[in-house]
């Protein structure tokens, strides 16, 4: 029985020496980081060679082994690679940054809506995502946080989503926050991001349901603007130039939204079930779409 026992322990000895691979839940997305990386059939540095991979490539990590060691699929067969040349999608920082279609508040006031069902916290599940929308602000509010919520967190790329609070028209016939700041600080967080060598993903807000948006806000305001969700659609409009003057991804939600609605109408938009009652706030089929739309993005 002792011998037995013995020849069972020297078994799992000999295993752990020769690199056993500790197997993750789900396997995980990566991205080769260096110029190539080295494709062997086992995990040390004296495995037979069997190809290589070139920078960027994505791959799938089921687990790890004992020196440094990652372990893939080449060529439907189990194979490794070092650990150091791959970035998983879990070590990648995403932060979302924007108000309240960013932070989910409405979720709030949406029992039904499953918590889970949130864009940032669908991210959560891939990536190193970091909620940074707050309901209610505006870009000015963001540029007063921005130091402390996005660039203190060392992020590999942000997303951008401001605009809805910025257009509201006051009783004085004034938005909030004017196109012209508005748009120094979209170029303020661009430039920013960019010159930290950090990957940025503009994006305009959802299109206003008007006949719900006009339950909250003075219909007559908006009137000279030939409706409130073309008035949010100008700030659209400056999203878009920015992202193609500065040559940075832009995920154009108003676009998309109003495409697959079949149109900008409320009947349209409503019937899409991608917009809340509020007329501004994203349903968990919006979010869907937002998470959809950064998840590829991300995954290139």
């Amino acid at each position: 029985m002792k011998k037995c026992i013995l020849f069972i322990l020297l078994l799992v000895v000999f295993a752990g020496a020769n690199g056993g691979t500790a197997k993750a839940a789900d396997p995980i997305s990566a991205k080769v980081i260096a110029s190539s990386v080295t494709v062997r059939d086992n995990a040390t540095p004296r495995a037979k060679i069997i190809g290589s991979l070139p920078k960027y490539t994505v791959l799938s990590v089921y687990g790890t082994a004992a020196g440094g060691w990652s372990e893939i699929r080449f060529k439907n067969k189990k194979a490794y690679v070092p650990s150091s040349q791959l970035k998983t999608t879990k070590s990648t920082i995403v932060v979302a940054f924007g108000d309240s279609n960013t932070q989910g508040t409405n979720w709030k006031q949406n029992p039904a809506y499953a918590q889970s069902d949130k864009w940032v916290t669908k991210l959560q599940q891939t990536y190193g995502a970091v909620n940074g929308g707050i309901g209610g602000d505006t870009s000015v509010m963001g540029r007063a946080r921005f130091q402390k919520d996005v660039v203190s967190k060392r992020p590999d790329a942000v997303t951008i989503m401001f605009g809805t609070n910025d257009a509201v028209i006051r009783a004085n016939g004034q938005s909030r926050v004017s196109k012209a700041q508005f748009e120094q600080n979209i170029r303020y967080f661009t430039d920013t991001l960019k010159a930290k060598k950090v990957r940025v993903i503009l994006m305009t807000t959802p299109p206003v349901v008007q006949g719900l948006y006009y339950k909250r806000y003075d219909e007559n305001l908006y009137i000279r603007y030939k409706g409130a969700r073309l008035w949010h659609d100008s700030y659209n409009a400056i999203v878009r130039k920015v992202a193609k003057e500065k040559k940075v991804t832009l995920i154009d939600n108003y676009q998309n939204m109003t495409k697959f609605a079949g149109g900008a109408a409320d009947g349209k938009l409503i019937q899409s079930g991608l917009i809340d009652s509020s007329g501004t706030h994203l349903t968990p089929r919006g979010a869907e779409m937002i998470y959809q739309s950064v998840n590829r993005v991300l995954s290139k």
